[in-house]
């Protein structure tokens, strides 16, 4: 339906838009033919667009130039330009890209898709109260492994009975950024809460889906067709009113520095002289939205997609099992000290993260100075794709890129080992906040699980399909039904 409505649309367009969107960028590096307004959009197809950016990089190299829409990206690809551009020249490539959807909820004022100093202040600041509140610390290792028996216990009550499994998780996800943003956390048979994290759940799904993207490429247009894309700005301002009511307890009875909330509102205090501080209410609430999505969504659709392929791959469940029986034993919960001592757990998880690739495209860059980059002049203001996936798939890092093999992350002697071109969470100065902590999530309750549980499933491995629902936005995984059994 989509497609061709949207076409009609797209049509009338041209007749009116017979221009090259080209002229004032300078100098792009080659890429496929663009048509007039469409771009490369007949070319890339409506689906699978990072396959088809892989593909592309194959006939024009690691870095391309294609037009989605109107707009014309530079694209990166392979483990060696990203790393190049993101790491080597961070600053340059520091900008963030807009995307229509989110800008038009955000505005630019939330942490992950401001610009300029703007950004630098609410990054510094935020890393810095992150880091107070326990990120990447002890403590909040422990409150993890608190949530995680807290999960246990609501997965116990399936009783072998088969279930999705994906709201548990989003759940217990979401508890541990409560914790750290609003100080508290949330029960899971709240109905509210999971309101509100079906709303955080039908946002990535749209974002990721042929609408999503048709709507980044095509604002002014979609704004005027029927369609499931409106949701995500109705489903928003839900969100947005949910986290202003929470502030606004926090104002009345808040205890300086015992949540990221309270910490922003004492800043703002600081500041409420200063009529050019970034320092606001509607700065609170964009960022808290932005900690709070991306805190949620990317982790619990990992864990999700993880237990899917643990579902797949039966073999290398019951190794992780063997593994945590060996080295924790089932008496107390795993804990983040014993991942050094999981080698081929640890291995596991990365290979989850890499196979999956659950934001296949990342999030759009801008250079914010000019650059030469692989022999191209870019100027400031182009917009950069860096292709995550493409890094994950890259053959002359990984020994068996295109199939889930733990052994990617495993040296011949069965250690745990590194790999540069691993980055689910992106890399150089828009690196995720959250990096750290999801890492202790991943890690800490799929671990908790496999302690806990023998995992099974109506389908058969071999009839099982790992190929994500939709892509876009993020890999979404495909809905499943699982059966627990208490070990």
């Amino acid at each position: 339906m989509l497609l061709p409505v949207l076409l009609c649309f797209l049509l009338l367009a041209l007749a009116l838009h017979s221009r090259s969107s080209k002229g004032s960028r300078g100098q792009l590096p080659p890429g496929p033919t663009p048509l007039p307004w469409l771009g490369n959009l007949l070319q890339l197809g409506p689906s699978s667009l990072d396959k088809r950016l892989m593909e592309l990089s194959r006939r024009f190299g690691s870095v391309f130039t294609v037009h989605l829409g109107p707009q014309p990206f530079v694209v990166l690809s392979g483990a060696s330009t990203l790393r190049e551009a993101l790491l080597l020249q961070a600053d340059t490539f520091s900008g963030r890209g807009a995307m229509a959807s989110l800008e038009r909820c955000t505005q630019g004022k939330g942490i992950a898709f401001s610009n300029g100093h703007r950004w630098h202040t609410l990054r510094t600041f935020t890393v810095g109260a992150l880091k107070k509140l326990g990120i990447g610390s002890r403590s909040i290792a422990q409150r993890i492994q608190e949530e995680a028996a807290a999960l246990i216990q609501e997965l116990s009550l399936t009783k072998g009975a088969p279930f999705n499994p994906l709201y548990h998780i989003r759940n217990a996800v979401a508890n541990v950024i409560c914790s750290v943003v609003f100080g508290e956390r949330y029960a899971y048979d709240d109905p509210d809460f999971r309101i509100l994290l079906d709303l955080l759940n039908d946002n990535f799904q749209i974002l990721s889906s042929q609408w999503g993207q048709m709507y980044n490429m095509f604002p002014s247009i979609l704004d005027w067709i029927p369609g499931p894309h409106h949701r995500i700005f109705r489903n928003f301002k839900k969100l947005q009113a949910f986290i202003y009511d929470e502030i606004k307890k926090h104002e009345e009875s808040r205890q300086p520095g015992q949540n990221f909330i309270d910490f922003f509102l004492d800043q703002m205090e600081k500041d409420k002289q200063d009529l050019s501080s970034h320092f606001c209410m509607d700065t609170l609430v964009m960022t808290t939205h932005n900690l709070f999505f991306g805190g949620t969504e990317t982790t619990s659709t990992t864990i999700h997609y993880g237990l899917l392929i643990l579902l797949k791959y039966p073999d290398v469940t019951e190794k992780i099992q063997e593994e945590i029986d060996t080295v924790v034993g089932r008496e107390r919960l795993p804990c983040l000290q014993d991942r050094d001592s999981l080698p081929y757990t640890n291995a596991v998880i990365h290979e989850i993260q890499r196979f999956i690739s659950v934001l296949p495209m990342g999030l759009p860059h801008i250079l914010t100075q000019d650059t030469h980059f692989h022999g191209h002049c870019l100027l400031k203001g182009t917009t950069i794709l860096p292709l995550l996936i493409s890094a994950h798939r890259d053959p002359i890092h990984f020994k068996d890129p295109e199939n889930f093999n733990p052994n990617n992350f495993l040296d011949d002697k069965g250690a745990f080992q590194n790999n540069d071109a691993f980055m689910p969470f992106a890399l150089g100065k828009r690196i995720c906040l959250g990096a750290g902590l999801a890492r202790m999530e991943i890690f800490l309750f799929l671990t908790t699980i496999l302690q806990r549980f023998t995992l099974s499933t109506v389908k058969s491995p071999q009839e099982i399909d790992l190929s994500p629902k939709s892509t876009g936005l993020g890999n979404v995984s495909p809905p499943y039904e699982l059966r627990l059994k208490v070990r």
